[in-house]
């Protein structure tokens, strides 16, 4: 009897080594094929992913041959890109919804600050705008005439390659800013953060075009750089050009109560776009873009138009809700000429 209970107990052993080893072989497949469940779909997930991207950069090389088929043969207005309210492209850097799902905004750089040409007053404003401490302007300005100059002669409260050196920087070019972008390199900028939040320089600002300003393109923050303008009166300026474009003087002066310079060489206005065009393309599901300058050459003997410029920019994932989109105008038909009542005022 004795024998028999241990011959018992022995295969309930067996059954319960064989239950539990069952278990673990039972739990390590489980495991093993969560495990690879979970690279299959993380796989699926990055083809998509690429699948997207090489859609997106599809998109954008297809917006950017559109975009320069059309500054390279439809006439500027007071409108915009095209001769017509209907039609126009708007050169105030609104978006655009293109067929291949790519926003797209164009910007007159004559709506944008000028870096390489602003004098030291206007510079002042700007900076003010943008919010940089009234104790650091004179600085910021002071270096950015010495990153530009082509002397070593230091300004006032600017700074050489020495102060450059020491602070562990690279040397200034002393040439022109190339980019908006390039400002931060200049001596304590970089280090003045709200020059920098929302990319907000880089947005307002430019390094090609003219020095007066057009007042149907330009933000708010850059009318207000006029001289004896303010942010009221040049946020005005916005609100009025939304109905119909600004054409004379005499309607700013009406707006604001501040008569402005129509010299070009004067910073005034100049109801007209420039001959180079701030172009920002971005595929819709995307939080990044591609921003590049255009300038017009019709005298050149290689191409129509001068990439200045091209970078890839990050930007906030579009929002509908927050920023109406419409589609981007059909191409109309080159005209001969512009009609006279789209001649800017000078």
């Amino acid at each position: 009897m004795t024998a028999l209970r241990s011959v018992q107990a022995g295969r309930s052993i067996q059954r319960g080594f064989v239950l539990a080893a069952t278990l673990w072989m039972l739990a390590i497949l489980t495991v093993f094929a969560i495990y690879f469940a979970q690279r299959i779909q993380r796989a699926r997930e990055l083809t998509q992913l690429a699948a997207t991207h090489a859609a997106a950069l599809l998109d954008l090389s297809n917006t950017r041959a559109e975009i320069l088929f059309r500054i390279a043969t439809t006439p500027f207005s007071i409108y915009g890109l095209g001769t017509s309210a209907n039609d126009a492209i708007a050169l105030d850097d609104r978006p655009y919804l293109e067929p291949g799902d790519t926003l797209v905004r164009l910007q007159d750089n004559r709506g944008l600050l000028n870096l390489n040409l602003a004098d030291d007053d206007r510079l002042d404003r700007f900076l003010n705008v943008l919010g940089a401490p009234a104790t650091s302007r004179a600085a910021l300005i002071d270096a950015l005439r010495d990153y530009i100059d082509e002397d070593d002669l230091k300004h006032l409260n600017g700074a050489e390659a020495t102060d450059y050196a020491a602070a562990g920087l690279p040397a200034p070019r002393n040439a022109k800013l190339v980019t908006p972008m390039e400002a931060r390199r200049i001596y304590g900028w970089a280090a003045v953060a709200q020059l920098w939040q929302d990319n907000l320089l880089p947005r307002l600002a430019s390094t090609s075009g003219s020095y007066s300003l057009n007042p149907n393109t330009a933000s708010w923050q850059v009318l207000a750089t006029m001289r004896g303008m303010t942010p009221e009166g040049a946020l005005a300026i916005v609100q009025a050009r939304k109905l119909a474009p600004i054409v004379n003087p005499e309607q700013i002066e009406a707006l604001t109560g501040i008569r402005i310079s129509t010299d070009p060489f004067q910073a005034g206005a100049l109801a007209f776009p420039a001959d180079s065009v701030r172009v920002t393309q971005q595929p819709k599901a995307m939080s990044w873009g591609w921003e590049y300058n255009v300038t017009l050459t019709p005298v050149s003997d290689t191409a129509p138009w001068r990439i200045d410029y091209s970078y890839r920019v990050e930007l906030p994932s579009f929002d509908a809700a927050r920023q109406p989109v419409r589609p981007l105008p059909a191409r109309v038909a080159p005209t001969a000429s512009q009609p006279g009542s789209l001649v800017p005022f000078l």
